[in-house]
């Protein structure tokens, strides 16, 4: 059995963490609502997933989900990790910037997702498997291209309260068993962590 298969059984068997679709159910459902009132993303030019307006953080749980997704294999690694290495390093999420002590924390920067492809596709994650940040920012008039997205917070929030026991036993199984030292990454750096961890 491969690390991979082995973190998989762990996650959703022994930690017994709920399905990445019953984790997001909230999420897809407002999204599928707004769909069905033609309010979606699919002629949008994806504002929220390009350098324009996208800082996107993950956790552990978050990257391990897109790993998933992405069906990674031996085939297709060193293509991915090319690719995640390369948008670190075009958007310099390598060179962290420390705002100072008053406020203790770190810029966050601006970048495309390396998932995000333009056109009709769109994000080439599948839906019950997206980061939760990014499920629930969603546009909120037909046709508005970006303009007028927001997160549902209160939704979010309403989700993570939900789901916060099982999804910091996961995140600190994670963290304990790829001796991870983040929290939350952006994107490429999180997904990227884990395949150096993991493959």
């Amino acid at each position: 059995m491969t690390k991979f298969n082995q973190i998989h059984n762990s996650l959703y068997q022994k930690i017994n963490i709920h399905s990445p679709r019953e984790r997001r159910k909230l999420l897809i459902d407002e999204m599928e609502g707004l769909t069905t009132k033609k309010i979606h993303c699919f002629n949008c030019a994806g504002t929220c997933c390009t350098f324009s307006a996208n800082s996107m953080q993950i956790t552990p749980i978050e990257a391990f989900e897109i790993l998933i997704s992405l069906e990674v294999t031996d085939s297709n690694l060193e293509d991915l990790k090319s690719v995640l290495r390369k948008n670190i390093l075009n958007y310099r999420l390598n060179h962290e910037i420390f705002l100072g002590k008053k406020i203790n924390s770190l810029l966050r920067k601006t970048y495309t997702c390396p998932f995000f492809v333009a056109g009709s596709k769109g994000c080439t994650i599948k839906k019950e498997l997206k980061p939760y940040g990014c499920l629930g920012f969603n546009p909120r008039i037909e046709n508005d291209n970006g303009g007028q997205c927001h997160s549902n917070t209160e939704l979010l929030e309403t989700r993570e309260n939900i789901e916060i026991k099982n999804e910091e036993n996961a995140n600190e199984y994670l963290k304990r068993e790829l001796q991870l030292d983040w929290v939350k990454l952006e994107i490429p750096k999180a997904v990227l962590a884990l395949i150096d961890k993991i493959f």
